[in-house]
């Protein structure tokens, strides 16, 4: 091959149509690359999206919870904690009042008047209704015939019961 030839070859078709092949290509490939870039950022807005839709639905169902069922059970609960206070207190009243009433009880066997008192007496025969053992009667012999002003208990002449225990 002689020079001529070779020059021929280089500066003849073949090295332009290699040179704008090549630049070509680059071009080819940096429209590609762009394209693909700006799909992966497409995608990625595509996701940010979704993520976005999917925390609103979040904060949303979350909002109608604490509406619905959060914020009733704390009225509920509140309401519930005041009734049980009124009845804690009713019940430490309704304490005091009964240590009141079994001291007075208690004491009435030791008045002068026990015997003919209404009270000790209905507090007896109530117990014996109930079935209660060891009040009313003292020794359990007590057939219900002793009444207020009636036969007493042959075991406790006195009426006061002073064998069984309070």
């Amino acid at each position: 091959m002689t020079l001529s030839e070779i020059l021929n070859l280089l500066l003849g078709g073949g090295l332009v149509a290699l040179l704008v092949a090549l630049i070509t290509l680059r071009a080819t490939v940096r429209k590609a690359n762009a394209e693909a870039e700006k799909a992966k950022a497409d995608a990625e807005k595509a996701k940010a999206d979704a993520e976005t839709v999917r925390i609103t639905n979040t904060e949303n169902a979350t909002r109608i919870l604490v509406q619905n069922i959060v914020k009733p059970l704390k009225e509920e609960l509140n309401a519930t904690r005041e009734d049980l206070q009124a009845t804690k207190r009713e019940m430490a009243s309704t304490k005091r009042e009964m240590a009141r009433l079994r001291k007075a009880v208690e004491s009435a066997s030791g008045c002068p008047h026990a015997d003919g008192c209404p009270v000790l007496y209905k507090l007896r025969d109530n117990a014996k209704e109930q079935g209660e053992p060891g009040v009313g009667a003292c020794d359990g012999s007590d057939d219900g015939t002793a009444r207020h002003g009636g036969n007493r208990n042959k075991a406790d002449p006195d009426g006061e019961c002073s064998a069984v225990p309070g």
